[in-house]
């Protein structure tokens, strides 16, 4: 694993490859990734394909974005474990931007629309976000930040782990359009359904195990394609960081999640210790 020292970083990938993670305190030389059931050498280092006796060293944490419930959650699960890491879904962009969020107001400006459909997708999706924060006093990223500083308390690396946003931005850009505009012309419903009470009844719902899952497979099935660059291919980056993750630390991991990305990071993980992953691309 690719390591380098100083503020936690998201590492580069082809499309959903392996990729490179960087965490605080340790630095190691870069190495090939692990093949299931196979030992390689490299920089003179022995690298081997963690089992899945390791991912019991795993301890997920599910959580909702903007939720005051899930920044408790993840800085007891932390200072309790006391793990080697913590492991955020973060990225380099991401994490230098809850540092210092913009308003709801900023993010509204940013959000008129662009012409690219891309880019105003993910300026809506935070738009929403950010509401929904202002409703419950917890914005969206609160719940990481947290987990980063109980972290560092307990003397634990920090690794970024999600997928630079960019690439996500290249993925949903090979969405079709019409698929692209399906899904922002629901968001000023969405808008209109967080004022009030509702953002309780949402958040509610959203910590329903099921629940979650039955809105993820309708999400799959009504937008196929936004659903494989924004969770799916995430999902099996994520994965894969966790792999190099547990491969060059021998202790407890502590990582962060939203509750959507769990099932799919859960099942790739065992696909990946099995050898029956998906390739890099």
């Amino acid at each position: 694993m690719k390591v380098n020292r100083g503020a936690p970083e998201g590492g580069g990938l082809q499309r959903t490859g392996t990729p490179t993670v960087h965490m605080e305190g340790q630095t190691s030389s870069a190495r090939e990734s692990c093949a299931p059931k196979q030992v390689k050498v490299a920089a003179g280092l022995t690298c081997v394909m963690p089992t899945r006796d390791d991912l019991s060293r795993l301890i997920i944490v599910g959580v909702i974005h903007a939720d005051t419930e899930s920044v408790q959650k993840a800085r007891q699960t932390v200072a309790e474990v006391r793990p080697d890491v913590v492991a955020v879904e973060l990225d380099r962009d991401r994490y230098q931007q809850i540092q210092n969020p913009p308003s709801t107001q900023d993010i509204a400006d940013a959000a008129s629309q662009t012409g690219d459909a891309a880019q105003d997708f993910v300026h809506q999706i935070a738009l929403l976000e950010s509401r929904i924060g202002d409703h419950t006093g917890a914005p969206a990223g609160t719940e990481m930040l947290a987990a980063i500083e109980e972290g560092r308390k307990v003397s634990a690396k920090i690794a970024l782990i999600d997928r630079p946003i960019q690439h996500t931005l290249n993925a949903l850009m090979q969405v079709p359009l019409d698929e692209m505009y399906r899904f922002l012309g629901i968001i000023p419903a969405a808008s209109d359904e967080i004022q009030g009470d509702g953002v309780t009844t949402i958040m509610d719902m959203l910590k329903d195990d099921k629940a979650v899952e039955e809105i993820m497979n309708e999400f799959r099935h009504e937008f196929p394609g936004i659903a494989r660059a924004l969770i799916e291919q995430r999902d099996e980056y994520v994965a894969r960081a966790l792999i190099r993750i547990l491969d060059d630390v021998p202790g407890k991991v502590v990582v962060v999640l939203g509750m959507g990305h769990i099932d799919g990071v859960r099942r790739t993980l065992e696909q990946l210790v099995n050898g029956s992953g998906p390739g890099p691309n």
